[in-house]
């Protein structure tokens, strides 16, 4: 059973940017340097931290905007596969679900990310509308939006 707080702890954040990602995942590196995402004070209460036992295995981004949710999500690399994913994500929307029930939670995927793109359908997310470029922090892409129910 997963555990999570939130707000990234500075160890937390460090340990992050020892993730190593092999191949075309590498563009989901963090850099010490980076300003923005969790490095962002304003951004810090939008993380949750999660937990099996005392293993730290990843976190969510999760950002009430407009008339929705936005996830983001990233597992420790040496820990994808292993149904973490889903499991974070799950709990993830009942934390959306219990701060607004009435806002939709959706999250962008790179179209290529087939492994993103199955934990996401375990949890309950599809794709919707065609597939989009879009730059973000880790480089330009071709996204597909995904969403819940």
């Amino acid at each position: 059973m997963l555990t999570f707080h939130n707000t990234l702890t500075e160890y937390e954040k460090f340990q992050i940017c020892r993730w190593q990602y092999p191949g075309e995942y590498a563009i989901y590196n963090v850099k010490p340097t980076e300003k923005s995402g969790i490095f962002n004070p304003d951004n810090a209460r939008n993380y949750y931290a999660f937990y099996d036992g005392d293993i730290f295995v990843g976190y969510v981004n999760l950002i009430e905007r407009n008339n929705k949710f936005s996830i983001g999500i990233a597992v420790k690399p040496q820990l994808c596969n292993k149904g973490y994913g889903t499991q974070m994500l799950e709990i993830c929307c009942d934390i959306a679900r219990s701060l607004n029930p009435d806002k939709p939670l959706g999250l962008q995927v790179r179209t290529w990310n087939s492994r993103a793109i199955r934990c996401y359908e375990k949890a309950g997310f599809v794709i919707a509308g065609d597939e989009y470029e879009l730059t973000t922090p880790s480089g330009k892409g071709i996204f597909y939006r995904m969403v819940k129910d």
